[in-house]
């Protein structure tokens, strides 16, 4: 009986693979540049990083968000190339970030990735939210998640396959003047729609009291990388001593937090955020 439903799980997982597979080639926004020889798809650990990495621009001129400002900065592609590395990860959501940086990043990493801008015109139509994987990447969609003004935004989901399964990882960058759950119903509504583990990745530009509180009102599973008894509350913007705004949160029925950290002092100054990362565990 045992062994009877292993052979199910497993035929169920080959079909679904199949199934993703055959999507890659009409979806255009999935690129996979990494090798099938050094792709990887069983492994029992994953690290993943949220990064939002100002465009480039690293800390220069602090507080300038104009958009002139962000396409003609110094870029320093380097400096968000290494800081990334230091880590080593397995999936990578970025924030802020055009077409162009994100296939500029993932080349020099070998790794595959997704882009979606915020819009398809208007606010947000150059820039938006990436996700970079060791994994080979099957399908992406752009979810509106709503703004302030006009000043709609989108987050963008992606699914890789590992361990011969599917899993959605969510780049998400929620407008900072919109002072309430509005958006985050609509992530959680999206995250309640999938019948496969999610993990979402992202600057919520939310303290980590008030995000907790409306992903618990909800009533998910979803939990706080970083919260757990012992990783504290480092800061991701400002300083490790700051704010904390950026977040890794796992369903914990299909994962196990195993660690928690920043990328090293020596990569503060890539962007206005400081990476941070997250090890867990597949249940």
């Amino acid at each position: 009986m045992f062994t009877g439903l292993v052979q199910l799980k497993l035929s169920i997982r080959l079909i679904i693979f199949g199934i993703l597979i055959s999507l890659v080639a009409s979806c255009s926004s999935v690129k996979n540049i990494r090798s099938d020889a050094i792709t990887p798809n069983f492994q029992s650990t994953l690290t993943v990083m949220a990064f939002n990495i100002r465009f480039g621009c690293g800390r220069e001129k602090w507080g300038d968000n104009t958009n002139e400002f962000f396409r003609g900065c110094n870029k320093k592609y380097d400096d968000i190339i290494t800081a990334i590395r230091s880590a080593d990860p397995d999936v990578v959501g970025l924030q802020e970030v055009t077409n162009s940086q994100v296939r500029l990043i993932a080349n020099a990493l070998n790794m595959n990735y997704v882009y979606r801008s915020h819009n398809s015109s208007g606010y947000g139509g150059w820039w938006g939210n990436a996700v970079l994987s060791k994994f080979k990447l099957v399908e992406s969609k752009r979810i509106a998640i709503g703004g302030s003004g006009g000043r709609n935004r989108s987050m963008v989901s992606a699914i890789g396959l590992v361990n011969g399964g599917p899993i959605a990882f969510m780049s998400i960058h929620t407008d900072h003047r919109l002072n309430d759950n509005r958006s985050i119903k609509k992530i959680l509504k999206h995250v309640d729609s999938l019948t496969l583990p999610a993990i979402l990745i992202g600057d919520f530009n939310m303290s980590p009291y008030t995000l907790r509180g409306y992903i618990v009102a909800e009533e998910t599973d979803l939990i706080d990388s970083a919260g757990s008894p012992g990783y504290g509350e480092m800061g991701t913007w400002g300083g490790p001593t700051g704010r904390r705004i950026d977040y890794v949160f796992v369903q914990s029925k299909h994962f196990k937090v195993l660690d928690a950290s920043l990328v090293a002092t020596e990569h503060h100054r890539a962007s206005d955020h400081i990476a941070y990362y997250t090890t867990i565990e597949l249940k």
